[in-house]
């Protein structure tokens, strides 16, 4: 125990040194974000930034962004109560896409296995798909369920970024 204390005094000395107050309370309004939202707007929405008070927030729900807006000064109060201080001033929420990623204690799904490259021949002029283009059309694919569409879009994904 007297090392567990040792370690916690060394470490608010380091942070009170380095003046790293400000933006250690930054980041845990990113960790109580999904927390203090709960379902379902913690886990549709996603925190971007935290400058000047402003939390920047992503969301690709029409309904929702109105319905954070219509909160916000409650979000707001609630998050810097549990702060100890008030830390955010007003929140702005943007409709973008956003891939969520699920809480670590989700169950996850085992992975698909990866679809193999087009075969490609040496003497087709056509531009070729660059791996990080099928990265990204991968990941753009990652919450399609159907089979058959995903494989569709992926074909018609990798014949268009050809062109």
């Amino acid at each position: 125990m007297q090392k567990t204390r040792d370690l916690r005094n060394l470490l608010t000395e380091i942070i009170r040194k380095n003046q790293l107050e400000p933006k250690i309370l930054e980041q845990k309004v990113f960790d109580l974000w999904r927390k203090h939202l709960g379902a379902p707007f913690g886990s549709k929405t996603i925190p971007v930034s935290l400058s000047n008070g402003i939390l920047k927030v992503y969301t690709e729900y029409p309904p929702y962004r109105r319905e954070l807006l219509f909160l916000k000064q409650r979000i707001i109060s609630n998050l810097n109560a549990e702060l100890g201080q008030p830390v955010l001033t007003d929140l702005r929420i943007e409709l973008r896409q956003i891939r969520v990623v699920p809480p670590r204690d989700a169950e996850t799904k085992p992975s698909e296995p990866q679809p193999k490259p087009p075969k490609q021949s040496n003497t087709d002029p056509r531009r070729r798909t660059t791996p990080e283009e099928l990265e990204q059309i991968e990941q753009t694919l990652a919450n399609v369920t159907d089979a058959r569409l995903k494989k569709s879009l992926r074909r018609l994904f990798t014949t268009q970024s050809e062109k």
